[in-house]
């Protein structure tokens, strides 16, 4: 233990260059890390503002200025986009709305014709007991009649 500690005493100058050494390289590397993500965001930013036919760096702006029209213009779009597909989806479902009331009406209207033609039938048949030395009156011509639809 004494002579690590005598060793450190008679380096101490050394070992103080040498932490400061590797302290200076940290910061360095660091701040040449910073550029790297800060010129990586500047290129993304001005491919986003390019996307949206808005200059990042208006011409004549202070840098604390640069990409605020550029953000504008991306949240103005993200805002449309939205509406649109809420629009979208409200048209959808008016849509399916009205189709499914298309269709009970037409299930409607689909008994209502089941039924004529049932009693259609039923007139028809009843018509045609009613025959007598196979003459028929007007009762039978006008139970083919509605048998036939032209009632």
């Amino acid at each position: 233990m004494l002579t690590a500690l005598a060793l450190f005493r008679a380096n101490r100058r050394f070992l103080t260059l040498l932490v400061l050494l590797i302290g200076a390289a940290a910061a360095y590397f660091w701040l040449e890390k910073a550029k790297a993500d800060r010129a990586l965001l500047l290129t993304q930013a001005r491919e986003i503002c390019a996307t949206v036919n808005v200059p990042f760096q208006p011409e004549g702006s202070r840098q604390k200025d640069w990409g605020r029209l550029c953000n504008r213009r991306v949240a103005e779009l993200v805002n449309y986009q939205d509406k649109v597909q809420s629009g979208s989806l409200d048209a959808m479902l008016a849509d399916l709305e009205r189709r499914e009331g298309k269709q009970a009406a037409d299930a409607a209207l689909a008994a209502v014709y089941a039924k004529r033609a049932t009693d259609a039938l039923t007139r028809m048949e009843a018509a045609d007991a009613a025959v007598e030395n196979d003459h028929v009156g007007g009762d039978w011509a006008a139970a083919v009649n509605d048998l036939a639809g032209l009632r």
